[in-house]
């Protein structure tokens, strides 16, 4: 064996490569350069570990688990609960420093891989390079620049309109020139103002443009889908992946004068998850986007004295949705989508902070995944539908040296998966250095809590 300079074992109760259930107890992962070399039990490894002058990091009563991998995020938006329309307001220069504290987070947090699903212009290409060039620290990114959408569409403003098929076929294009990874599509409304979440954005036949074109120059495609019917739009146009699922459709007219339904709800359609499943399409499930950290906010708040009625009556509103919501998911499980669905941030718009994958992946667990499965969600599947899970998301030989740790069993408790206590990104320490200078934990803000009749979502 080359015992080469750059050999290191570390070492821990737990070590859960996420390639199943199984749990290594009292074991070691052993890496040279960038990679894993491979994973065991310490006994297994006694002989290496009992060479003179081997390296050994010892983290005791800790998990090991991949390097999170968060296949939803917009790393130039604020995730402070600022609406779209004033983001927006931003100048290209302030956004880009917007994305490097964010990235800065999410990398202390354990995320060691990212996919943008949309951010204007060449904001997100120009970070990536300063990341590359080594300027600044971030996770490894997976870019979409700018997502496409129907005029006036869900994130219009980020400059990758495209009207019918000459244009869509266009900007895959042009995408890809810049230097895109993948190719979002807007398949229905979302928060920007003016948009209809519930209603598609594109038919299937414009949808089938886009994936066509992209596949041909060798990209993988997702789609925003909140509405039912942009779903089944997105399985029939061949999209790789699915991001929301939310089953949403127009909810019952409760005023007149407006044209449509006020709201939307999400009503579980058993026939549309059984045609997702067949089609063998990702679904990207952002579980705690729509106000969860707000909830959060609010919980502790009540904790430290009473709140007001327009507080409480928030409560009530979020909490009624994230009801709806892991309702959802737990259908979806129930229906054996699991093994499909990633569970990611949605990081950047509304309240929805970086540095927090950690909600959405106890979220999962309280809809009905085991922890051991929410962790895949959000590390092997996540790489798998990022189409890069021969790289990333587990602790495998030949993998890139991805590894987060944590203090406690978070392979019987997610909840532990806060107490961060290293970040290895290809095989080099990452965190607690950058989480040590307290900028890059610390909590977001969120703006004072206002009176809003609806939660917004993405």
């Amino acid at each position: 064996m080359d015992h080469s300079s750059d050999q290191r074992f570390l070492r821990a109760a737990r070590v859960f490569p996420a390639l199943g259930d199984d749990v290594l107890h009292d074991a070691v992962v052993e890496m040279r350069g960038d990679r894993v070399v491979r994973v065991r039990t310490a006994a297994d490894a006694a002989d290496d570990l009992a060479r003179p002058g081997v390296r050994v990091i010892d983290y005791g009563d800790a998990t090991v688990v991949p390097g999170l991998v968060d296949a939803h995020c917009h790393i130039t938006l604020t995730g402070d609960g600022t609406p779209y329309e004033q983001q927006v307001l931003d100048s290209d220069e302030m956004m880009a420093l917007i994305a490097v504290s964010n990235l800065q987070r999410h990398l202390a947090s354990g995320v060691t891989t990212i996919r943008d699903n949309g951010g204007r212009n060449r904001i997100v290409f120009e970070v990536r390079e300063a990341v590359e060039r080594g300027y600044v620290r971030g996770p490894r990114m997976l870019l979409a620049g700018r997502p496409i959408t129907h005029s006036y569409g869900h994130f219009y403003w980020c400059n990758g309109v495209a009207d019918g098929a000459d244009q869509i076929r266009a900007a895959v294009r042009r995408l890809v020139a810049e230097g895109a990874d993948h190719i979002k599509i807007m398949a229905s409304g979302g928060a920007t103002a003016g948009n209809i979440p519930y209603y598609s954005s594109y038919t299937a036949a414009e949808m089938r443009v886009a994936v066509e074109t992209a596949h041909g120059l060798g990209r993988l495609t997702t789609a925003h889908c909140r509405a039912t019917s942009s779903m089944l739009n997105a399985v029939e146009a061949g999209l790789d992946c699915i991001e929301h699922g939310e089953f949403l459709v127009p909810g019952e007219m409760m005023e007149f004068g407006g044209g449509v339904a006020s709201s939307g709800r999400m009503v579980y359609d058993p026939a549309v998850a059984q045609t997702v499943l067949d089609a063998g399409t990702f679904i990207s499930f952002t579980a705690q986007t729509g106000g969860w950290e707000t909830l959060v906010d609010l919980r502790r708040r009540a904790e430290r004295g009473p709140l007001g009625d327009t507080e409480k009556g928030r409560v009530s509103a979020i909490e009624a949705y994230f009801d709806m919501k892991l309702g959802i998911l737990s259908s979806m499980l129930a229906d054996g989508l699991g093994p499909s669905i990633a569970i990611s941030s949605d990081a950047g718009p509304y309240d929805v902070a970086f540095g927090g994958l950690q909600h959405g992946i106890e979220l999962a667990v309280a809809a009905g995944l085991t922890p051991l499965a929410a962790i895949r969600a959000a590390t092997a599947v996540a790489a798998e539908a990022c189409g890069i899970a021969d790289q990333v998301g587990t602790l495998a030989p030949g993998r890139l040296a991805d590894l987060l740790v944590v203090g406690g069993d978070a392979t019987r408790d997610v909840s532990r998966l806060w107490d961060v206590r290293a970040v290895y990104q290809s095989g080099r320490l990452v965190a607690p250095l950058v989480a040590d200078s307290g900028a890059d934990t610390g909590v977001v803000p969120l703006l004072p809590v206002r009176p809003a009749a609806s939660v917004p979502d993405c």
